[in-house]
């Protein structure tokens, strides 16, 4: 059988150029550091990276979303940090009011000061997040929800929505509490609720009218346990957003992990490889060489 001269130089053309290839990948492989540069380098790891990739990405969105629940949170609990702050103000300016030795001045000028008290807690009650949203209006963010309708009466525009955000595969969290539970919906001395900012009017109504004002030290020390119940949940949100945190971050680790075993490059292997690559095309080089002289009259 014979074989033409073309067909030898054929398959030396091709046999150089699959070396060229092959160093090619290998160089490449070494420069970024990656065995599987393509899915058709191996399609089983390539497969599993994709939906490690995809898992990841979830993983980092959670981390992202427990960083958003904490801020808006924080900002709650520093909310309710002045709330209680006012609130203790306005409790001992009762005890004060109390005292015998008070005049129908002196209460009236203690009815100006929880006035004061009264509109700051109104602002602290329509306080935003980063995001221009009110924090405790539900799921209503973009209504403002306290507003005094008529003088000494309160109106909640807001609903009893409670904002959720995904924090890990399984675990959601509140990431705020709603106005209805906080301002509105609170008890009193009496066994009912009564929303605190009517409390406080109330109060500063007793003052300037020098009527009896014990009463309402019951009211302010249900008003500031509510403040403070709600603080110790915000606690226990933060706790588990941070403990989740350290589970994300974890699962990420293991990830991360899982695909340098896919698809780093084992630079040993690697360089060996390259080795052996370049001795190859150089053998390619001189079988084509080869093939190029060869000619009958070489023989005459």
């Amino acid at each position: 059988m014979r074989i033409s001269n073309k067909l030898f130089q054929d398959q030396s053309i091709n046999a150089l150029l699959d070396r060229q290839v092959k160093l090619s990948k290998t160089e490449l492989q070494l420069a970024t550091g990656r065995r599987v540069l393509t899915p058709a380098d191996d399609p089983v790891s390539s497969a599993l990276a994709l939906s490690l990739r995809e898992t990841q990405q979830i993983t980092e969105q959670h981390q992202l979303n427990a960083e958003a629940a904490k801020a808006r949170l924080g900002i709650e609990d520093e909310t309710l940090a002045g709330a209680v702050n006012l609130l203790q103000r306005i409790r001992e300016l009762a005890v004060q009011a109390t005292s015998d030795t008070y005049s129908p001045a002196d209460r009236q000028a203690i009815a100006l000061e929880v006035r004061e008290r009264l509109n700051e807690l109104v602002g602290l009650a329509n306080t935003k997040d980063a995001n221009g949203e009110y924090i405790f209006a539900g799921y209503q963010g973009t209504t403002r929800p306290f507003n005094e309708t008529a003088p000494g009466v309160f109106a909640y525009a807001g609903d009893d929505g409670q904002r959720e955000l995904q924090i890990g595969p399984e675990r959601r969290i509140a990431v705020g509490d709603s106005g209805l539970d906080v301002f509105m919906d609170v008890q009193t001395g009496a066994g009912t609720t009564q929303d605190i900012f009517t409390t406080i009017s109330n109060f500063t109504d007793a003052l300037n009218t020098n009527t009896q004002t014990n009463a309402v030290l019951a009211d302010l020390d249900l008003g500031l346990e509510n403040f403070l119940n709600t603080q110790a949940k915000i606690g226990t949100r933060l706790n588990a957003i941070d403990s989740q945190k350290e589970v994300n971050e974890g699962a990420n680790v293991q990830l991360q992990q899982t695909l340098s075993n896919l698809e780093d490059l084992d630079y040993a292997k690697a360089v060996s490889d390259l080795n052996l690559d370049l001795v190859g095309l150089e053998a390619a080089q001189q079988a084509y060489i080869r093939v190029q002289n060869l000619s009958l009259f070489n023989f005459l």
